[in-house]
Formats: structure tokens, C-alpha cells, sequence
């Protein structure tokens, strides 16, 4: 999870540069001044999720929840501690552990809770300045913390029935609880309906520890979320 590491350490030194140079104020057509402020919000959100494997599609597909509190420094930084959850998935579809095995088809998911901070770039506010009358918005994240996982007994009920674990790629079998890094990035769409609240569409993408599937492939494991939901402003974004 180095990498991980040096990706949040080089965000947070350019949401520095650029918060700094953020433009706080905005003048209308009819002259009137706004000035930013600073504000907290609130986003409650679901949706699905899809967890990378070798099952077919639909199999890998699972609901998907998130909720997030969150601050707004700047017109272009903000910081938020979010929750992700319930549910991922693996499986097989047509696997043959031999040329000239059975194929087999199966799949099995597991909870898990995700905790995590996400550093947040306003790229509208960034690249087309601040205005609080601005009905779209577009706002990239980048992040990281702790999955929780549990509840894997489907797979381990599977690998029960199966003579040679290692041939369906099962080395990494857990059972109990899992507390794993992972490391993610997505990006927030936002249409304002009102002063205080905005729709959101939001997609990420995951990245954790090769074991968290159960099985074994030599490189990490991915899920990725697409959700929908609103965030509030906790309190006034700007004065007049």
C-alpha cells in the first residue's frame, strides 16, 4: 500500500497550492458580491456496486451504501470522513480447474464496512472560478482507510465441497473478521437544486488487498461503486 500512501501525500501538497490560489468571491451582472465560506455538508447516498472476479456480471453486482460528513475549505478543497458498505462478491462462471475438468459455476459475497477519508478537488471552482449561482459542478476525490470485512461463510460452505482448493485459486480462504487498507478515487457530479442542497452521481473505484476475494491472483482486488444521493450544506456556502 505504498502507493497509496504517495498518492494521499501528493494530493494534499497540490490541494495546498491550489486551495491557496482558489478564488473567493464572485460579482453578478447586477453588481451584487458574493463571498465564500466556509461550510460543512452532509451526503447520504446508495446505489450498486461491482466487484472485479470471475463470475459473470450480474453475479458480481450488489447493493451499495454511503454516507459522508464533510467540510469545504475553499471553493476548490474540500475534506470529507465517509462509510461504505455492505456487501461485495466473487464467484466462478464455466471454470475449469483442468483442460478437461467439469466446468463450475458458483458465487458467494460477504459484508464489509469501510471507513475512509477523501480529499476533494472542485475541478468547476478550479478551472472556471467560483460562482455560487453555478448549477453543475464536477468534483474529483482521492483517498483511503479501512475495510472491514465478515460474514464470509458462503465461500468457505463452497470450499467445503471442493477436493483441491489451489485449483480454483482459493489460497487466500478467510473466514472470521478482516481489517485491510485500501486506497480509492472517484468523482462526484452535482446539480444544484437549491441553496443548500444538490443531487449528486457518484462513481469510485477501490483498490485492497489480493486476499480480500478469497482467492488468489497476484495482484489486488478492485470494486467499484456507482451512486446517487443529495448532500446538504450544513449552514450558509456564501454571504451576499
Amino acid at each position: 500500500m505504498k502507493s497509496i500512501k504517495l498518492l494521499m501525500v501528493t494530493a494534499m501538497l497540490a490541494i495546498g497550492s491550489t486551495a491557496a490560489m482558489a478564488q473567493a468571491s464572485y460579482t453578478d451582472k447586477d453588481g451584487n458580491e458574493y463571498q465564500f465560506k466556509r461550510h460543512w455538508f452532509l451526503d447520504i447516498q446508495a446505489g450498486g456496486q461491482y466487484t472485479v472476479g470471475e463470475a459473470s456480471f450480474s453475479d458480481l453486482l450488489s447493493p451499495n451504501f454511503q454516507g459522508a460528513i464533510g467540510y469545504q475549505f475553499s471553493p476548490v478543497f474540500g475534506l470529507r470522513g465517509q462509510i461504505n458498505g455492505i456487501w461485495s462478491k466473487g464467484g466462478w462462471n464455466g471454470y475449469k480447474a483442468t483442460k478437461d475438468g467439469t466446468p463450475y459455476t458458483a458465487s458467494y459475497k460477504w459484508k464489509y464496512v469501510a471507513p475512509g477519508v477523501d480529499f476533494m478537488f472542485n475541478l468547476s471552482n478550479l478551472f472556471c472560478g467560483w460562482n455560487p449561482n453555478r448549477v453543475f459542478s464536477a468534483t474529483a476525490f482521492v483517498g483511503g482507510g479501512i475495510n472491514w470485512a465478515g460474514a464470509n461463510q458462503e465461500v468457505n460452505d463452497l470450499a467445503a465441497n471442493i477436493k483441491n482448493q489451489s485449483n480454483y485459486l482459493l489460497e487466500y480462504l478467510w473466514q472470521g473478521k478482516k481489517v485491510r487498507p485500501y486506497g480509492r478515487a472517484g468523482i462526484d457530479l452535482e446539480f444544484k437544486v437549491s441553496k443548500a442542497v444538490s443531487i449528486m452521481l457518484e462513481g469510485n473505484a477501490n483498490m485492497i488487498s489480493d486476499k480480500y476475494n478469497s482467492k488468489k491472483a497476484d495482484n489486488p482486488d478492485w470494486y467499484f461503486n456507482a451512486l446517487a444521493g443529495v448532500r446538504i450544506n450544513l449552514g450558509k456556502s456564501y454571504t451576499k
